[in-house]
């Protein structure tokens, strides 16, 4: 299946949103710079942006450790089948607190347990036999072999608060490039919370205590689509 463009999955955010939030009356028109265009009594722009937990260029974000994980895992049981061991499986957990930094020392040091393990009943490792592995949280091994056996990342997460300073930051990048926008009456800024990402998921509820946001846009809305929810950040 092909990947779909991001204008794409931008029209597909909102039109889910229209079914959620009132609009400004006016004809729906997608574009770029700003990414719709509501023509009505007044013209209002909305851009669209996905809201991260953190920023990408963070090493510890999901985004970037995510696929870390996944080259680790690969690595791992790759190593582990090379060096002669069993067709075993391994769920791993992966702690948060610690981010994988080098793929390859991680990947050695897993294959190693698996070799130390393999003969062993299936259960749930003690921590003690990875304390040298700060990435790892848990580690399941099921001793079984299976001539497609396979080794994979199972993350458990909480849903954390609200990334009020992620919202201030994507606040600012875009103000910077409102200059560049079409000529309109009003902006709107629509962030979208995809709760089945990890790296965005998140509650929608302004902290207590925490001042209004403050910017160009007349609305900064935050939207999680599989639940309709739409929170208006107080500005």
């Amino acid at each position: 299946m092909a990947k779909l463009s991001n204008q794409a999955i931008e029209q597909h955010y909102f039109e889910q949103f229209q079914k959620h939030y009132p609009l400004p009356s006016g004809v729906v028109e997608f574009k770029d710079k700003p990414d719709v265009l509501i023509r009505g009594p007044l013209k209002v722009g909305v851009e669209i942006a996905n809201l991260y937990i953190s920023n990408g260029s963070d090493p510890a974000s999901e985004q970037v450790q995510r696929p870390r994980r996944k080259q680790v895992i690969e690595q791992a049981q790759a190593l582990h089948q090379a060096n002669g061991g069993k067709r075993i499986e391994l769920t791993v957990d992966f702690q948060p607190q610690n981010p994988i930094t080098k793929i390859g020392p991680v990947a050695k040091a897993i294959a190693a347990l698996a070799m130390q393990v393999e003969n062993k009943p299936s259960s749930q490792l003690s921590p003690i036999l990875f304390k040298h592995i700060p990435e790892l949280r848990f580690v399941y091994c099921n001793s079984d072999e299976y001539p497609d056996a396979l080794w994979r990342s199972s993350q458990t997460s909480s849903v954390p608060f609200l990334s009020v300073e992620r919202i201030r930051e994507i606040v600012a990048e875009k103000t910077h490039k409102l200059t560049n926008y079409e000529k309109c009456d009003a902006y709107w800024l629509l962030l979208v919370v995809d709760f089945r990402d990890p790296a965005q998921d998140q509650e929608l509820k302004w902290p207590i205590g925490e001042q209004p946001l403050g910017s160009p846009y007349e609305r900064v809305l935050i939207y999680k689509p599989q639940f309709g929810q739409v929170l208006k950040v107080p500005q």
